[in-house]
């Protein structure tokens, strides 16, 4: 048990006893509140736990104004528990878990004390908490809601494992309610409400009641409105608003794929790769750039189709910033002849204003043939990106006599990827340990077997993507994915 000097306190209202819950606990009790009124007012109108006898005396819109005090004072128990054990922690051991749900029978028996001084004040009785049998129907409901919220209708919660209709009606109203915000306010994504709810609704029959599962359904717009009244007190993480409409129907994009470094579930960068639809007689099928690149230059597309999945890949920059990702941005394969535009450096300004991201979060593949076949004029074209920030991955990148390493360093250029045929020879591995000598970091592609990827790791690559690392995936799902590897 963690060391403390903490001492209980004497209570003499439910007030008083509520201030002695830590904020944290008194923030989610008041939303909790919110939450539960709604979701009485809509149980009351659909007849919600009135099949039985006990349940129809305790669902009446009258208690609707006390039902906001059940769902406030639902947690009560906490008070009578040293702070550190008002939260659930992760490492708490077997005993203090035990500790911890205590506060469901505490909560009753210390509402129900609270009351019977109130109403009898000649006879408190100090340090002692005693509950008498009451007829009031409202003080019958708030022990239940103190008592059984965290009771589930399979019998599977806690203090006793009540099962089904044995747990009171407005209790599984606040149980759900308190469960509602616990998702909403714990799950980190940009959508948690919608997460939530609909984690909620699919444990219909486990965890609540099918006919509360219907409440929550006709209450979800009144439920959104509470959840967004109180945001700014939750976990959640902001929505990123795109520059790129990511419609349906549209007939090109990114996909991603992660780039795992040598440390378990280490991901520094994603892979984005190009998709474009459109193949005849083949719905939903895609192309890779290297089918397409005659086409786009032939069209004179190049430009703009660049431009557009530049803007996408800030965006997903932008979402993982606003999601807190341990991740350092993302590595986009360009089309080869972008880099035979001319300068694009006031375009590449205005990106960075239209969306603010750091630049060093977005690298861009450049093709080793394009440098190698790059006369004067393209070579200080080139030259001037990494002098203006913006960060090139030399991509099939093998050393020479022209092409060393310190040239690549000295135009600004600190990163590759070589070509595959040099993996697991001989000569991949002396050029692989010698570029990471001369500052050279090294990224690995096509990591498709256990020994390629084995090996770009043993000789120090900073990340992989391939086969061997994950498949590619939506930008959706590298969110989700990514949030989720974080949480584990």
């Amino acid at each position: 048990m963690r060391e403390q000097n903490w001492k209980r306190k004497e209570y003499e209202s439910w007030d008083e006893a509520f201030r002695g819950l830590t904020p944290v606990v008194r923030q989610q009790s008041v939303r909790v509140a919110a939450y539960t009124q709604v979701l009485y007012v809509q149980a009351v109108k659909m007849h919600f736990g009135e099949n039985t006898e006990a349940g129809a005396e305790r669902m009446n819109g009258k208690y609707a104004d006390f039902m906001y005090k059940c769902g406030m004072y639902h947690q009560l128990g906490k008070a009578l528990v040293p702070p550190e054990y008002q939260v659930l922690q992760s490492d708490f051991t077997e005993e203090e878990h035990a500790v911890y749900k205590k506060y469901t029978t505490d909560g009753r028996l210390l509402v129900a004390t609270l009351q019977q001084r109130g109403a009898r004040a000649s006879e408190r009785r100090k340090s002692e908490y005693v509950e008498r049998p009451t007829k009031n129907i409202l003080w019958m409901i708030l022990r239940e809601c103190c008592e059984q919220h965290m009771e589930r209708w399979d019998g599977s919660g806690y203090p006793h494992g009540l099962l089904g209709s044995d747990i009171s009606a407005p209790a599984q109203i606040v149980g759900l309610a308190k469960e509602l915000d616990r998702l909403a306010s714990e799950i980190r994504s940009e959508t948690p409400f919608d997460i939530a709810f609909d984690t909620i609704v699919a444990a219909s029959g486990r965890d609540w009641s099918p006919e509360l599962i219907e409440v929550l359904k006709a209450s979800r717009e009144n439920c959104l409105s509470v959840y967004n009244k109180y945001i700014n007190y939750t976990r959640t993480l902001p929505r990123t608003v795109p520059l790129v409409e990511r419609r349906p129907d549209r007939s090109m994009g990114l996909k991603y794929r992660p780039m795992a470094g040598a440390e378990l579930n280490s991901v520094p960068l994603y892979e984005a790769i190009p998709w474009f639809g459109g193949v005849a007689d083949q719905p939903g099928e895609t192309e890779p750039i290297e089918a397409l690149r005659e086409l786009f230059k032939r069209t004179n597309l190049v430009e703009d189709i660049s431009w557009y999945l530049l803007y996408e890949a800030a965006d997903t920059v932008l979402r993982m910033r606003n999601c807190n990702l341990a991740v350092e941005g993302v590595l986009l394969q360009m089309i080869p002849e972008f880099y035979n535009l001319g300068t694009q450096l006031q375009h590449f300004n205005r990106l960075f204003v239209d969306q603010p991201i750091p630049k060093e979060s977005l690298l861009l593949t450049i093709p080793a043939e394009i440098l190698r076949g790059a006369g004067k004029t393209a070579l200080e074209i080139l030259e001037r990106y990494p002098r203006n920030g913006i960060c090139l991955v030399v991509d099939d990148f093998r050393p020479d006599d022209e092409w060393t390493p310190e040239r690549l360093i000295a135009m600004g250029i600190t990163r590759v990827r070589l070509p595959v045929d040099l993996y697991l020879t001989p000569e991949g591995t002396v050029i692989l340990q010698d570029l990471r000598i001369k500052g050279i970091t090294v990224l690995g592609k096509h990591a498709d077997t256990p020994e390629a990827l084995a090996w770009l790791n043993d000789g120090g690559a900073y990340c992989s993507s391939g086969t061997m690392v994950g498949v590619e995936v939506s930008e959706d799902e590298m969110i989700l994915d990514s949030l989720a590897r974080e949480e584990s």
